[in-house]
């Protein structure tokens, strides 16, 4: 028995001073693996039917290192299409293997800074991925042209230069910008259509998030499935109403008694703006549970939630955020997180995979 445990003793030596004799060639080794996995994903090969939806953003303004700002994909016959692009969200995507040249189409909700902050680098994506090399089709309420002339701006001295250094990418600075599609704020009780190609209706219908106007929520129409993506909102009859039957229904969400607590301790630290902006945020974000009571009333299969306020960093404050959500509604409940996969399904609850 002695005679083992000095054999095993050795062994360990020896392998750990192989590991240190080559930790180089080991660490590159992995590298390569790990890059190859990350160069060689494509999410849109491994679900070329049905309709999925993909978390590329789940945040807030509110700092949280594992989540990016509000993004949400929606995966349809193969076809992407991606509604808002915080900051970090084209990272993400491309973490995940969601080439960015491939979006057909990308739509925004509003124009808050968390919402549009990613506009600029995503588009560098359209010159390097496998998709063809065009303007990024940006589609939104009125001011949309604004946003996208002031990116195209912003960032025009950086595409001419990448284009330049690149040459054999044969990228132009005209394809490496965002073209702009406006269209008319809808009418409550209206939800006219604002895309529709090969099978996928998109609609477009207003919420309230005052001051903020337009904003803007879409319900996401394909082969007889339905998610509907609330954007920033109050609680909203409206949203009812374009939600009915809904397979899906990703909606945002703040607890107020959790962000009572930030605005306590930033007011006892002297934190001033910190605390105003707490008290104030409140007035125009649905809580947890109004998300809840317009899924049941809604009549949707199931209900995910998204850009928590405040973040969830461990999944045991899950419990306090969701704080009466099971007497709202009955169905399933998903707490979005970066890189999370929702296959919808027409029996019922959500497939979920991570795909980070």
């Amino acid at each position: 028995m002695k005679r083992a445990l000095i054999a095993a003793a050795a062994l360990v030596v020896l392998l750990g001073g192989g590991f240190l004799a080559f930790k180089d060639q080991i660490a590159m080794a992995l590298f390569r693996n790990a890059i190859a996995a990350q160069v060689s994903g494509d999410l849109l090969a491994e679900y070329p039917e049905d309709m999925h939806v993909v978390s590329c953003g789940s945040g807030t303004p509110l700092p949280d290192q594992a989540m990016a700002g509000a993004c949400t994909a929606v995966i349809a016959g193969g076809r992407l299409f991606v509604f808002d692009m915080g900051d970090g969200a084209p990272e993400t995507m491309m973490r995940m293997g969601l080439d960015i040249s491939r979006i057909e189409a990308l739509f925004l909700t509003h124009f808050h800074s968390d919402h549009i902050a990613g506009l600029g680098s995503l588009v560098m994506g359209q010159g390097s991925g496998k998709g063809e090399s065009v303007p990024m089709r940006l589609y939104g309420a009125q001011g949309v042209e604004q946003i996208a002339d002031g990116f195209n701006s912003a960032f025009a001295f950086d595409h001419a230069y990448r284009v330049e250094h690149h040459p054999k990418l044969k990228a132009s600075v005209s394809a490496l910008s965002l073209e702009p599609h406006a269209f008319e704020t809808p009418a409550e009780g209206s939800f006219p259509v604002v895309y529709q190609s090969n099978g996928v209706t998109i609609r477009a219908f207003v919420v309230p998030h005052g001051p903020v106007r337009p904003a803007i929520g879409y319900r996401i129409e394909y082969d007889g499935m339905a998610v509907v993506i609330s954007g920033d909102t109050e609680a909203s009859d409206n949203l009812v109403a374009a939600a009915k039957e809904a397979d899906l229904l990703v909606h945002e969400a703040l607890n107020p008694e959790m962000v009572a607590i930030i605005e306590q301790e930033a007011t006892a630290l002297g934190q001033k703006a910190l605390a105003t902006v707490m008290h104030d945020i409140p007035s125009y974000h649905a809580t947890p549970v109004e998300a809840a009571e317009a899924a049941s009333s809604a009549g949707v299969k199931a209900l995910a939630y998204t850009h928590m306020i405040p973040p969830l960093p461990i999944g045991l404050l899950e419990g306090p955020f969701l704080a009466g959500v099971s007497d709202a509604y009955s169905g399933p409940v998903i707490v979005m997180r970066d890189g999370m996969v929702l296959t919808i399904s027409k029996q019922g609850k959500p497939a979920v995979r991570d795909a980070l």
